[in-house]
């Protein structure tokens, strides 16, 4: 009692507590829609700018010999002459595949921008300890999309492309491919394998929050090979190569996440 009176006739207040959750701080309506209109428009600017960088690239042709490069090598291959370009069946279908090409490319190189844009939106309204796993998670998310797109690239785009071409001759069919059907099987290819590589960042941040734990893991792991085969045929071509190299790497990114959250539950002194 002495105390609290002494504390109270001096006008002091006692510390705040260390541990106690950060208070959000609550902001107008018209304010949050401010801020998204900040970051729509940031996100358009950095996809903006980085299509002004890919479309003279591809104009010129150096990000459709990127994307052939594969399809050269699957018909040296079979023993065939490397294709110098693919034919188009519209006047208009180069200008088509160019703006294809230059905005998948551009998604592509503005992915950090456009992710830190959107994580600097959504950062007001995190605790504490969700500020801290931001910056890790996104420098975590942009490599693991660009290590996808590579995987896909050197590894299921050469032995997918090699399959179709020689199952089309072993069945009499010539491969006349055209540049528009190429670039988009070759993108959306791409694409899905940076996606899919997201995945265990996501695992992992929520295994880092407490939201799962590595039992339910562990307990779901059947539930997650028919889930990563049905998602592996839907975001692929329909082909077994693709759907198989697909999902390999997802299996093993599974089992990656157990091990990741034994050893962060570990580190957090959680039981097992």
């Amino acid at each position: 009692m002495k105390g609290a009176g002494t504390a109270g006739m001096t006008g002091r207040r006692p510390p705040p507590d260390a541990a106690a959750p950060e208070a959000p701080v609550e902001k107008p309506f018209i304010e949050h829609l401010e801020d998204l209109r900040r970051t729509l428009f940031t996100v358009l600017a950095a996809f903006g700018v980085a299509f002004a960088v890919c479309l003279p690239l591809t104009i010129r042709g150096y990000t459709v010999a990127v994307l052939m490069r594969p399809l050269g090598a699957a018909a040296v291959a079979a023993g065939e002459q490397a294709p110098s370009g693919l034919p188009t069946l519209s006047p208009a279908g180069g200008v088509a595949a160019a703006m294809k090409i230059a905005a998948g490319a551009a998604l592509v190189l503005a992915l950090p921008f456009m992710l830190y844009a959107a994580g600097m939106f959504i950062l007001p309204a995190l605790t504490r300890r969700e500020r801290r796993l931001f910056a890790p998670a996104l420098i975590a998310g942009a490599a693991l999309f660009y290590a996808g797109m590579a995987f896909c690239y050197f590894t299921t785009l050469p032995l997918a492309i090699r399959f179709l071409w020689n199952f089309n001759r072993m069945m009499g069919i010539e491969n006349l491919w055209t540049i528009n059907e190429y670039t988009t099987f070759v993108t959306r290819l791409l694409l899905a394998f940076g996606l899919v590589f997201e995945l265990p960042l996501v695992v992992i941040v929520l295994v880092a929050l407490g939201i799962l734990d590595r039992r339910t893991l562990s307990a779901g792991r059947g539930y997650a090979i028919v889930s990563i085969f049905v998602l592996a045929a839907v975001l692929t071509p329909p082909d077994a190569v693709s759907q198989v190299m697909m999902a390999v790497p997802m299996l093993l990114l599974y089992e990656a996440c157990i091990a990741a959250a034994r050893v962060i539950e570990s580190r957090a002194g959680r039981p097992r």
